[in-house]
């Protein structure tokens, strides 16, 4: 948006205090969806990975074709979970090429869910963050290379924060695309990022895939799939990435509490031991 358009909505701040689910129209459900469906469609195709990763095997390049077109689709549209998948390419075509189909197909999907997100949601998303100033901050302080909001002012810093966002082995795919798509995040840093970001998890995955043995629906074959340290390290890898989120953010309020476009918190008159409290 430039400086000399007005926005009606930005106009009618609501407090930070009240969000409500409503206030950012499509882009909730499609939250919704995002966050839910991989998990079902990821039971199945766990099941199904003995059969279909022969078949693309045996199809040589064309499988390989196959499978990162199935996995942009999939994963894009919020289908299939990006784990399970990542972990298919490597039982079935190992590290060589099981990693570099995956990441193709984790671009593919980014930027499919991110169109597909435009559509969805539209503006519902950047309309919601814009009734609550302290969001429209921080949103605008992690992402100043956003589309119309000016051209290049913050490559790197967007490039950087995506990258950090999509970082975590647990960070949900689907739903961190229609995040970013949802605030209007540029293309270019969004997929640099994603692929920078994915790359080494992806590359654990595929490994993990690729040096199974027997079928992935025994449960032994489950546990060497992902193994037994691959979820505390992954929220820990989460919760650091959370806190440095949270300092970054409180920092922009700050900021913009500096310099006048936010007001100063107001001061807690009601002190202990303060007669007029009592």
């Amino acid at each position: 948006m430039t400086d000399d358009q007005t926005d009606p909505v930005a106009q009618e701040p609501h407090s930070d205090d009240e969000v409500r689910f409503s206030d950012f129209g499509k882009a909730g459900p499609a939250a919704v969806v995002a966050a839910l469906l991989p998990a079902v469609g990821g039971f199945t195709l766990i099941g199904f990975t003995p059969t279909i990763a022969p078949w693309l095997r045996d199809l040589g390049f064309v499988g390989l074709l196959i499978y990162v077109a199935v996995f942009a689709i999939t994963s894009g549209l919020a289908i299939l979970p990006t784990f399970a998948q990542a972990a298919l390419g490597g039982y079935a075509f190992g590290l060589t090429m099981g990693l570099p189909g995956a990441l193709v197909g984790f671009l593919g999907g980014s930027l499919i869910g991110y169109y597909t997100a435009q559509k969805v949601t539209g503006d519902d998303a950047i309309r919601g963050v814009q009734k609550h100033p302290k969001w429209n901050v921080v949103v605008r302080s992690f992402f100043p290379d956003r589309q119309d909001d000016g051209a290049n002012r913050g490559f790197w810093r967007t490039l950087g924060l995506i990258t950090l966002i999509r970082f975590p082995p647990n960070s949900p795919f689907a739903l961190t695309n229609i995040v970013l798509s949802s605030v209007k995040v540029d293309i270019l840093p969004y997929a640099i990022g994603t692929l920078i970001g994915m790359l080494p998890r992806t590359a654990l995955v595929c490994y993990l895939g690729a040096i199974i043995e027997g079928e992935l629906s025994d449960d032994v074959s489950l546990k060497s799939t992902r193994p037994g340290w691959y979820m505390p390290v992954g929220i820990g890898v989460t919760l650091v990435v959370l806190f440095i989120l949270a300092k970054l953010g409180d920092m922009a309020i700050k900021k913009a509490v500096a310099r006048g476009e936010l007001p100063a918190p107001e001061a807690d008159t009601d002190e202990p031991g303060d007669p007029e409290s009592d």
